[in-house]
């Protein structure tokens, strides 16, 4: 991306919006030593199955060259991505050490631009989890060996991008949301920041969600329970982070010692996104 941002940038951005809602840029906040998060370098949204051609032609635009795709084989397989063979796609399985079928990905596939089979994805009345899942699966995305992989995969191809890279998982809520997350607290964003720009995931997906929450009224099901996986919380997010605090002691010493970083990939970093 120019140091300057296109002059249709925002226009670009909504009609990329049109279509995928969850579709946002990280940058354009404070960041740390009186900097800028950087606009136009780091988005986040959900799975970009099918985009329009408008669509399409928005991403190009934007200088998109990478996308980090979160998501389980079993997602990658059901709702494919069919990208030009100049935005490079990057198989980050974050989730790959959990069960194949968790309420996490079918919470996310709920929301999916595409639904194949709604009876695959739709919990019901067999719904098992909820709010203390959550918490553990938070903390699962700080610790698990794949997510450890994953998230090194997703910020080595932002340091390794010449344009633009977008990362997303099924919905770009939970996977997404802690990775994007990761990327804002190195940059030294406010944990205010953070947190409002996490809790945004609700509001932009309340009408993919609407259906799957009738199905679940409709079958007997639990609906606070589904509703606690669904939900973008600020108390899975803040478990996360305290996960990272008592383990490593902060983001910089985590991306090193978990996520294997050295410390020129973070100052190569920082240049990244930092202006």
């Amino acid at each position: 991306m120019a140091d300057t941002l296109l002059s249709n940038y925002d226009d670009l951005v909504a009609t990329v919006r049109s279509e995928y809602s969850n579709f946002r840029d990280l940058g354009g906040v404070a960041a740390r030593d009186n900097r800028t998060f950087a606009q136009g370098v780091v988005f986040r949204t959900q799975a970009l199955v099918d985009p329009a051609p408008a669509v399409l032609d928005a991403l190009l635009e934007l200088d998109l060259c990478a996308v980090v795709d979160l998501r389980m084989d079993h997602e990658r397989e059901e709702l494919q991505i069919d990208l030009p063979a100049s935005i490079e796609v990057v198989v980050a399985n974050v989730a790959g050490d959990m069960a194949r079928k968790n309420v996490v990905t079918q919470a996310g596939a709920a929301a999916a631009p595409r639904r194949l089979d709604k009876n695959a994805y739709v919990p019901s009345a067999n719904l098992s989890g909820g709010y203390n899942m959550m918490m553990e699966m938070y903390r699962n995305l700080v610790n698990m060996d794949s997510a450890k992989r994953g998230y090194s995969q997703m910020l080595r191809s932002l340091i390794n991008a010449e344009g633009a890279v977008a990362v997303f998982c099924a919905a770009g809520k939970d996977r997404t949301g802690w990775g994007a997350a990761l990327i804002q607290s190195f940059a030294g964003v406010s944990e205010d920041v953070i947190t409002s720009s996490y809790l945004e995931t609700n509001q932009n997906l309340i009408d993919r969600y609407a259906s799957a929450i009738e199905d679940v009224k409709n079958s007997g099901g639990d609906v606070e329970a589904f509703m606690a996986v669904v939900s973008s919380n600020s108390d899975y997010l803040a478990e996360a982070f305290a996960t990272v605090q008592s383990t490593y002691g902060g983001i910089d010493a985590y991306f090193i010692q978990g996520l294997g970083l050295n410390e020129n990939e973070l100052a190569l970093l920082e240049s990244r996104l930092l202006s």
